[in-house]
């Protein structure tokens, strides 16, 4: 049954002298409309105290579903200051993961560079295109600060590379990820003096996040287990194999959960193998068995952002956000022939 007191954007339709489309249009702040059109009908809507239809929006969202997707609009996945045609490869697993998501979705990702345009010439071209919707990989370093138009626009980043503006965040749960992998190492492996190793720059990059949760896990060893952190300065090989080598002399850690790419290369340099000193990664590439530890789900994570923007958008949703939000995806241990059961214990209670 018809609530009688329930403002529809028919009645808002009528009350403005459109069609009902416009104000469909406008509820949305679809830029197709003139913008003071826009602002006429979402000032009258929110006189006559209109607000959505939870049910109606289902219904929407499920003839959406079912119905062949046409073409919905564009969004755009905004390099950080590279060169055109320098990409991360790290980074690429989110934006096939939001290619895939778009072409489900009936949108298009299209590829923008800070560095070709520069912040207000890529506003006016955006909004030119009438493009609303912004993805923002990782930036090339961290503590980035962003001089951009954010007010016409939807935003979300992945990771925390952005200081400023505070936009919407998503990631892995890296500080969940850190603990699940610590866990993992000691109830399955029976490893007890697990090292962690990370760079400087990784370790900013992630907000703390992984160094934090194994220091949390790292509570619950024996004090005589509980090994200092490792973060390497990354100056050079030789240096990285310096530093290691002379922590690793000192602590001798039975198995390295690491941050850093070059880890299981500095360990086969000192001749370190896996029997040895365990190896887990915090960031695999895939999920086969050969290294183990944590597939952060980076294909989910670029689809996810793909759906969180597209809601932003449809509740018209822009500018720099009063509370943001962080979103977290759950990763993924896999085991790997680089860990190996220890005899001396069977199981470590965590």
């Amino acid at each position: 049954m018809v609530n009688p007191n329930h403002v529809r954007q028919r009645d808002i339709a009528e009350r403005a002298g459109v069609h009902i489309t416009t104000v469909s249009l406008a509820l949305r702040d679809d830029p197709r409309l003139p913008e003071t059109t826009r602002k006429r009908i979402q000032a009258l809507a929110k006189e006559m105290g209109y607000s959505p239809d939870p049910m109606l929006s289902a219904l929407t969202v499920y003839r959406n579903h079912v119905k062949r997707v046409h073409h919905q609009g564009t969004l755009a996945w905004v390099n950080p200051h590279t060169q055109k045609g320098e990409r991360h490869s790290s980074f690429m697993p989110y934006r096939q993961g939001a290619v895939e998501r778009c072409k489900e979705l009936g949108y298009q990702l299209e590829e923008f560079y800070f560095s070709d345009l520069g912040g207000p010439r890529l506003s006016k071209v955006l909004q030119a295109r009438n493009i609303t919707g912004l993805l923002l990989p990782p930036q090339t370093n961290s503590h980035v600060h962003l001089d951009f138009d954010w007010e016409h626009f939807s935003s979300i980043c992945f990771g925390f590379t952005l200081t400023e503006p505070r936009l919407h965040v998503i990631s892995n749960a890296q500080y969940s990820s850190a603990r699940t992998a610590v866990r993992a190492l000691r109830e399955n492996y029976g490893y007890r003096r697990i090292g962690f190793v990370t760079a400087r720059e990784s370790d900013e990059r992630t907000d703390q996040n992984f160094s934090a949760g194994f220091l949390s896990e790292q509570r619950k060893f024996e004090p005589e287990n509980r090994l200092p952190l490792l973060t390497l300065t990354c100056l050079s090989m030789e240096s990285e194999v310096d530093e290691f080598s002379r922590w690793y002399d000192e602590h001798r850690p039975d198995c390295v959960m690491f941050l850093h790419e070059t880890v299981p290369e500095l360990m086969r340099r000192l001749k370190l193998d896996t029997k040895t000193c365990g190896q887990a990664s915090l960031s695999l590439k895939n999920k086969n068995d050969q290294l183990a530890g944590i597939y952060q789900n980076d294909t989910i994570i670029g689809r996810k952002a793909v759906d969180f923007l597209i809601d932003m958008i449809h509740r018209n949703e822009r500018g720099i956000p009063t509370d943001r939000f962080q979103f977290m995806i759950q990763g993924e241990w896999v085991d790997g022939k680089t860990l190996h059961v220890q005899k001396r214990a069977k199981k470590v209670s965590v």
